[in-house]
């Protein structure tokens, strides 16, 4: 099994980054296939943590939201841990390679310059 411990700065408040995290639209795409290959959240603290497991690819993980800066300088720190699976030879290679690593990387640079750009929920 491996374990990838990423986490990603944003630079907006922490309900607007939970709200955005958990709408499908906006979710990185390495964490919105999980509900569809059968994932099922096993704690869910708003603002705070979500955590789930299962799923055909045996992927599970937590994501957790931080306050950072101060009330003029209001952000947000999100850090995933995500357990994968892998099954065979391939999915061994890639994980090997650091592809996985990067592949979540990216998801959460591309959620972070989502969130920024939109701040989903909040009215414009």
């Amino acid at each position: 099994m491996g374990r990838i411990e990423e986490s990603v700065e944003i630079d907006a408040p922490i309900e607007v980054v939970y709200r955005a995290w958990t709408e499908r639209e906006s979710l990185p795409a390495c964490m919105r296939g999980g509900a569809d290959r059968g994932a099922a959240a096993t704690e869910v603290v708003p603002l705070d943590r979500i955590a789930w497991t299962g799923g055909e690819d045996g992927q599970s993980g937590v994501v957790t939201f931080h306050r950072t800066g101060d009330a003029g300088e209001l952000g947000t720190r999100v850090m995933l841990q995500l357990d994968t699976e892998p099954h065979g030879l391939w999915d061994h290679l890639v994980e090997g390679l650091g592809f996985t690593d990067r592949h979540v990387i990216d998801e959460l640079a591309a959620f972070k310059a989502y969130v920024e750009e939109h701040r989903p929920g909040l009215a414009a």
